[in-house]
């Protein structure tokens, strides 16, 4: 029978951590007024668990280095998203230049032809005005037969 510090240091943990791997394998210990006494099969079963436990502590660190190189890998996706961002902003503004220029042109092309309309207007009034007087002067010709008559005085 070993007592805790015995164990402790064959082990070598502390004290602390040879009753709490004990607790964890609910190992029924025999207790005397200094401390509990240990078996050799309990000893070796303390070691078991212990070895467990450092197995698994292991795998956190992996995880401590994923979590590093997950931080990195989004460190990178947002640098990209920001360049993609830049980008299609440059594109945006590119192709509003080139629309704006297109506008430009096409308020060229209205105006002209805003004028040709005005100038075609003032040529259909003119017409319309010079085919009135036409009218008139039509209406006003006397026939011929009236034309005769009046020269003979009839």
């Amino acid at each position: 029978m070993f007592t805790t510090s015995q164990v402790a240091e064959r082990l070598q943990l502390t004290n602390k951590k040879v009753l709490f791997f004990s607790k964890k394998g609910n190992l029924t210990l025999e207790r005397t007024n200094n401390g509990y006494l240990f078996k050799e099969e309990q000893i070796q079963q303390i070691k078991e668990i212990y070895e467990a436990s450092v197995q698994s502590i292991e795998p956190k660190k992996h995880e401590e280095e994923d979590s590093l190189l997950l931080k990195e890998l989004t460190q990178k996706l947002l640098k990209l998203e920001e360049k993609i961002e830049t980008k299609a902003n440059e594109v945006v503004s590119v192709q509003i230049l080139e629309h704006r220029s297109e506008i430009e042109d096409l308020k060229k092309v209205v105006v002209k032809l805003e004028n040709q309309v005005e100038n075609l207007t003032e040529q259909v009034s003119v017409l319309k005005a010079e085919l009135e007087d036409q009218k008139k002067i039509v209406a006003f010709k006397p026939k011929k037969r009236f034309a005769i008559l009046s020269i003979f005085g009839v």
